[in-house]
């Protein structure tokens, strides 16, 4: 069992959610390739959120297999890379995501505000 005293252990269970939520927000911008989806979701998450290439292409491969995005390979500097945009189905995959989020992250700040608060008062 994990230490669900462990700021890791919170941390963890967030990113695989916030992670595929940037993921689909970076691609509804414009069409990218993997590696720089990764270097634009660790800028947008400034520090808290950094996925590991193997979650980014992983996630990417599940959401092509799914429907949600399409992609094409194209050399760049003499590198091939694949290039991947959101289908239709994917649009409404983050539109359905960002509903959730702007639903929960009231919740979730004042659950944030009630821990820290009481946490100022057991150390005073």
């Amino acid at each position: 069992m994990s230490d669900m005293n462990s700021e890791e252990y919170w941390e963890n269970l967030v990113k695989k959610s916030l992670c595929r939520f940037q993921l689909l927000s970076e691609l509804a911008k414009g069409p990218l390739h993997g590696y720089a989806v990764n270097q634009a979701i660790k800028e947008a998450c400034q520090g808290c959120c950094e996925p590991t290439e193997a979650m980014v292409y992983s996630t990417l491969r599940e959401l092509q297999d799914g429907g949600y995005l399409k992609s094409r390979t194209e050399e760049h500097q003499g590198r091939r890379r694949r290039i991947c945009w959101l289908t239709p189905a994917g649009e409404e995959a983050f539109q359905s995501a960002a509903r959730v989020w702007e639903r929960m992250l009231p919740a979730v700040q004042d659950c944030v505000a009630l821990a820290l608060s009481s946490e100022k008062e057991t150390s005073t």
